[in-house]
């Protein structure tokens, strides 16, 4: 048998800094944390001696992530991230599994890049933020 997560076992979670020391704290209305990770451009480095194409992978860059949240009238998280945007501030984010031991997660440090709000008739409202991930995204584990 094969044991593989199931997407609500994990947890997103930001950054408070308006506590003291700073932790990070469940976002519970998110929905969709969407997809997490980096990519490299492609850099041909082919030469004449080469018998085909030759490549190498150029400097990382974060992927951008559309955070999709339940809108909850005076969520105090969602007004931080649309205060976020706002500033152009960055916030550290991290998505991790709740009691694993030793303890792993997804972190990394992020911008706010945009932001829509969703009010289809009849159904729920939801808002999404896009994350632009600045550096390197970290897997801590063990």
């Amino acid at each position: 048998s094969v044991d593989t997560m199931i997407g609500n076992e994990f947890r997103f979670a930001v950054l408070d800094t308006s506590v003291s020391p700073p932790e990070f704290v469940d976002f519970c209305a998110v929905i969709d944390p969407g997809s997490i990770g980096e990519e490299k451009p492609l850099i041909d480095v082919t030469s004449l001696c080469d018998p085909g194409r030759v490549y190498r992978g150029g400097l990382r860059d974060g992927v951008e992530i559309p955070l999709v949240v339940n809108f909850i009238q005076g969520d105090e998280q969602i007004r931080r991230m649309y205060e976020q945007y706002q500033a152009d501030s960055q916030n550290s984010f991290r998505l991790y599994i709740p009691g694993t031991s030793p303890e792993e997660y997804f972190q990394f440090d992020g911008i706010v890049r945009a932001w829509n709000l969703g009010v289809p008739n009849g159904d729920k409202a939801s808002m999404t933020f896009t994350l632009k991930v600045n550096g390197q995204v970290q897997w801590v584990y063990g």
